[in-house]
């Protein structure tokens, strides 16, 4: 069991000195508590490029333009309400905040004419790639007290533009909704060796937990390195993470990606007359952003005083959830920013990749992920995310509506300890519940 490392005395702390006490609206939207006055100008500025709506060249809102010409959203907040989760749907269509990576088994380039992620909307005078319309079906299950409850299980329609061409047979679409970005500088700082420490690959230990690290390319260093974000671990730190959804969500090239990624197809239909060789966001407003993402701080715990959240807290031990919601790391004294420096934090996370089973996979290979296996997602702040978002959806696709309907999909790894929950009383099982909803 890894609960105790890094022991934390003040669990409200999620985030140890950067932690801020806010259960509000703007809970997932406040910088470190700890935060300088350099760091704090320039996670304003950079919240105002992340939350402004990009508009198309040439305009006269020069500091803004450059969106698409094939785009997702507008807006990095379009897709991260409030910095927090997206939503699958919204009034009976999809939403921005789900989105569509593109796949062909043994092209790691995506599909020859759509490219690797699906572009629903784009410029005036362009066509976009297409659309993805999404319905569910519901499942009943048992719980091994008899009871029954109900998953639902997600239906993806594609309708292509054949605008650009045919799509390969074989191309499959993995949805993927916006992560809450709280936090999201701690685990930067966390040293490479902690988490390695965690990984487990053949499961020497014999405990059914195979967690795995995820290696990829760094665009800037060209060099093989841990990946630690995205829900495939696909995105080596912050910066890279930035620069692939400028490009990838709003057709925005940066100084790590200046080029945008048209596939063969699409070059020979898209004229794009410009003289201007510099990327859309230059250095200095693309690092701004990363500053603002790197101080956005993990609200404190709640309710931890509450006798059902502390009964909760060892029941979430106890059936192995924490096996890879590891609760607490701590950050390297070594960080981006000063302010991120050895902390103590609760993350619930090993930013590790697992195999979830059949019914989560997607059948989409990330670098060293396989179709099956996701990134543990932190479980920081998951209790506000009604509050923050106005709705409880969870896993990648958001299929799940609830807390306890994420954990009753859980396969492969997850077998166990979702066997377990199952097997709780009523009680117990809200007791994890709260203790869950209290982070």
């Amino acid at each position: 069991m890894h609960s105790s490392l890094f022991a934390e005395s003040n669990t409200d702390l999620s985030g140890g000195k950067t932690t801020v006490f806010n259960s509000g609206p703007n809970a997932f939207g406040m910088p470190l508590a700890n935060i300088s006055r350099t760091n704090r100008r320039a996670h304003v500025v950079g919240n105002s490029f992340f939350n402004k709506n990009w508009v198309f060249s040439p305009s006269s809102t020069t500091a803004r333009d450059g969106l698409g010409p094939l785009f997702h959203a507008r807006s990095c907040s379009s897709c991260h309400i409030r910095d927090g989760r997206g939503a699958p749907t919204n009034e009976q269509s999809t939403s921005v905040g789900l989105l569509f990576r593109l796949s062909v088994p043994g092209k790691p380039t995506g599909d020859p004419v759509l490219g690797v992620q699906l572009a629903i909307n784009a410029a005036p005078g362009i066509e976009p790639e297409g659309v993805v319309h999404v319905s569910y079906e519901e499942q009943v299950i048992g719980l091994d007290n008899l009871q029954t409850t109900s998953l639902r299980k997600p239906k993806y329609d594609l309708v292509v533009n054949d605008h650009y061409g045919t799509p390969h047979p074989k191309i499959k679409f993995g949805p993927r909704i916006a992560q809450q970005l709280v936090g999201l500088g701690l685990l930067e700082a966390v040293p490479e060796k902690i988490i390695l420490d965690f990984a487990d690959p053949n499961d020497e230990d014999e405990n059914g937990i195979s967690g795995k690290a995820n290696y990829i390319i760094n665009p800037e260093t060209k060099r093989r390195e841990l990946g630690r974000f995205g829900w495939k671990a696909n995105q080596v730190n912050l910066r890279t993470q930035t620069a692939s959804a400028f490009l990838r969500d709003m057709g925005i090239t940066s100084p790590i990606h200046p080029v945008e990624d048209f596939t063969i197809p699409q070059k020979a239909k898209i004229k794009i007359n410009s003289t201007n060789d510099q990327p859309d966001i230059d250095q200095s407003k693309f690092q701004r952003v990363v500053t603002y993402l790197r101080t956005l701080a993990p609200p404190a715990q709640r309710n931890t005083d509450d006798p059902s959240v502390k009964r909760g807290d060892l029941l979430f031990n106890k059936i192995g959830c924490a096996n890879c919601h590891i609760p607490n790391l701590k950050t390297g004294s070594v960080a981006a920013i000063d302010e991120l420096k050895n902390q103590n934090i609760r993350p619930y996370t090993d930013l590790l990749l697992h195999d979830m089973g059949k019914h989560l996979a997607d059948g989409i290979s990330d670098s060293m992920a396989s179709g099956s296996e996701w990134r543990t997602p932190p479980l920081w702040g998951i209790g506000l995310t009604k509050t923050v978002n106005g709705n409880s959806f969870f896993l990648h696709d958001g299929r799940a509506r609830s807390i306890e309907e994420a954990i009753l999909w859980h396969g492969g790894e997850g077998s166990a300890s979702r066997k377990e929950y199952t097997s709780l009383s009523t009680k117990e099982r809200q007791d994890v519940l709260n203790f869950i909803n209290s982070l």
